[in-house]
């Protein structure tokens, strides 16, 4: 049976593919903390600060096919305020798992981002020149090229993923279906494009991936990008709930701002396509997977 370390097993990412990946393979997560999100059966306790150390002596014995980063600060005003901090978790940790994934021959798989890009074009491929308007960016980047340094089997995946987080901090996608719940007014931007795809979908896409040895970097999204305002709309309607009370707004100032963001962050999907010889999947489905990850964790709670 295939061998999955998922390290930061609590956040959006890491729970929902600890959860997914758990199904068929050996799953372990290791954490700074617990989550609700996750058995705790799955969640091992591990210090960031001398975290190699405390991996390599869980590995010893039980040595990973896989492992997968999902540790990153995606706050992008914390980022700001605190650059050493952000730079540490989103690029010395990476840094430091290649390194491992390397030691235990591992085939390792770094989540990056799609904060790159803010210009007119509808999507970017993997050559495509990156500006990076705030730390967050910085980092993340940064990290991709440690990761690339230190050579290995390593694949980095650029992606928008969208999810549950099963928390009291909710994800986007959880205040979303909760405000067009409660009919709250909310604003959503008309030139603010992303690729988004469900972590369930990108789960099941990492495990062909390392089933066909691909390595550098893969945008793996949606086929589709589409504008947050549109986004909020074709989610009411998947979930049938009421759109009057989404309000379309364009994020005007953008180069003025203290705090600058990438606003054009459609990703090309065509490499991942041909490496895998699959099609990834449409807005519609991606919101479809939502919603039957939705009624399923419902009919469970009952």
């Amino acid at each position: 049976m295939i061998k999955v370390a998922i390290i930061g097993g609590t956040g959006l990412l890491g729970s929902n593919l600890t959860k997914l990946l758990s199904k068929k393979y050996d799953v372990k997560a290791f954490s700074r903390g617990c989550s609700k999100n996750i058995s705790q059966s799955f969640n091992n306790i591990v210090d960031f600060n001398f975290l190699e150390d405390n991996l390599c002596r869980y590995f010893v014995d039980w040595s990973p096919d896989i492992i997968i980063n999902t540790v990153a600060v995606v706050n992008l005003q914390q980022c700001e305020k605190n650059y050493s901090m952000a730079d540490y978790i989103n690029c010395g940790i990476a840094a430091q798992l290649a390194k491992i994934a390397g030691k235990f021959d591992s085939y390792f798989i770094h989540i990056s981002t799609d904060h790159y890009y803010n210009d007119n074009l509808k999507t970017h491929d993997e050559l495509q020149d990156v500006t990076l308007l705030n730390n967050y960016a910085k980092t993340k980047y940064s990290a991709e090229e440690k990761v690339l340094e230190n050579g290995g089997n390593a694949l980095i995946v650029r992606t928008n993923i969208i999810g549950f987080r099963r928390r009291e901090a909710k994800s986007f996608f959880e205040w979303l279906i909760d405000s067009l719940k409660k009919e709250k007014k909310i604003v959503l931007y008309t030139n603010f494009y992303t690729s988004p795809i469900s972590v369930n979908q990108l789960g099941e896409i990492l495990i062909k991936c390392h089933q066909n040895q691909i390595s550098g970097i893969y945008n793996i999204a949606s086929s589709e990008v589409i504008d947050k305002y549109s986004f909020g709309m074709k989610t009411a309607n998947e979930f049938g709930l009421p759109v009057k009370n989404i309000i379309a707004k364009e994020l005007k100032d953008n180069n003025t701002s203290d705090l600058k963001r990438s606003l054009t962050l459609g990703l090309n999907v065509s490499k991942i396509e041909r490496a895998l010889q699959i099609k990834m999947p449409t807005i519609s489905e991606t919101l479809n997977s939502l919603h039957n990850e939705d009624k399923e964790y419902i009919n469970e709670q009952k």
